[in-house]
């Protein structure tokens, strides 16, 4: 097994990572958005 070969492995594993975070991200923008709207409706700043 060659150490390129090693890499290239390496680097697609961790690109394949990203796949579940941004549906996750995806999924839940809406709910994001309604409590940092929430967070900062309550908060104010001085």
């Amino acid at each position: 097994m060659s150490l390129e070969f090693v890499w290239n492995f390496s680097d697609l594993m961790n690109g394949m990572m990203a796949i579940p975070n941004l549906i996750g991200l995806l999924l839940l923008a809406k709910v994001v958005k309604a409590e940092t709207d929430r967070f900062f409706s309550t908060h104010h700043s001085k």
